[in-house]
């Protein structure tokens, strides 16, 4: 196991901060990037400018810990490339078609490839020790639990009373078959890893420590995105949104972000990961 992210991951971590920069500077400056109604531009602008002002931000400041062997930099960087791996999944499935889509395409690779090289190149065992005994393992595995019950119940309230009904969900007719790539993403990746973590912190397994922290970055991320951009919603006429699916919105992911604060911040001053075998000044 790596106590430093090994240089590959380094290196496509830079990467992935790069492009985002690019992309997120070419849908808020490029007239026409987006090429559909003020509306929808508005609400992709908005999530560009969260990515560059929140996204970026915690990827690099992850990674820079990370690389001087801090646990809780390694957390955060991998809380980061999961959010940057979320976020250009859904951006490549969403986004109108431009000029950059392999760009999409690319941030989307090496986010995927350089997290799950991350994931298995870390000892959670340091992790534990860090935080065992200074968390409630019932608290935050519970609270992940809740969190994607109740996320898999907000994109299912979207799709099962339609499929009863022989009709087609609401989203779809306002917003096109694009609209189900959250509903895509969340109920087929977030909500299952959302429910391991949480069990397996519950059941004080060592694995459960990391990826519940892992969880809790991503919707801590991730709340900024989702909070500014059902507001756009919220105050357009494009896609209908009913207070109760805001409260369920908004809910979650602020909640995700208050308990990440906590969790990172109970892992003490500065424990650091054990040897090194792979740093990124040294294996490839």
């Amino acid at each position: 196991m790596s106590a430093t992210p090994r240089r590959w991951q380094v290196r496509s971590t830079v990467a992935v901060l790069a492009l985002s920069v690019v992309s997120t500077l070419l849908g808020l400056l490029r007239p026409g990037h987006y090429g559909v109604d003020p509306a929808r531009v508005r609400y992709y602008q908005v999530q560009d400018a969260t990515v560059l002002l929140v996204g970026v931000p915690v990827l690099a400041a992850g990674l820079w810990y990370a690389t001087r062997g801090s646990l809780r930099g390694r957390v955060v960087w991998l809380g980061g490339l999961a959010y940057a791996t979320y976020t250009w999944a859904s951006v490549g499935l969403q986004a109108p078609y431009n000029e950059f889509f392999l760009g999409y395409v690319a941030l989307f690779s090496l986010s995927l490839f350089a997290f799950v090289g991350g994931v298995v190149t870390t000892d959670p065992e340091p992790v534990r020790r860090a935080l065992e005994g200074r968390v409630s393992t019932a608290l935050y595995g519970g609270a992940l639990l809740v969190i994607a019950v109740g996320l898999a119940v907000l994109w299912l309230a979207d799709v099962v009373p339609a499929l009863l009904a022989g009709t087609t969900p609401l989203i779809v007719e306002e917003a096109g078959r694009v609209a189900l790539a959250s509903h895509l993403l969340d109920l087929g990746i977030v909500v299952p890893s959302l429910l391991v973590a949480g069990v397996w912190l519950r059941r004080g397994r060592t694995w459960g420590y990391l990826l519940a922290g892992v969880a809790l970055v991503l919707g801590a991320t991730l709340a900024a995105s989702i909070s500014a951009t059902t507001v756009v919603l919220l105050t357009g006429e494009t896609i209908t949104v009913s207070p109760v699916a805001a409260v369920f919105t908004f809910l979650p992911v602020l909640v995700s972000a208050v308990l990440a604060v906590r969790y990172v911040a109970s892992m003490g001053g500065d424990e650091r990961e054990g040897p090194a075998t792979g740093e990124a000044s040294g294996t490839a």
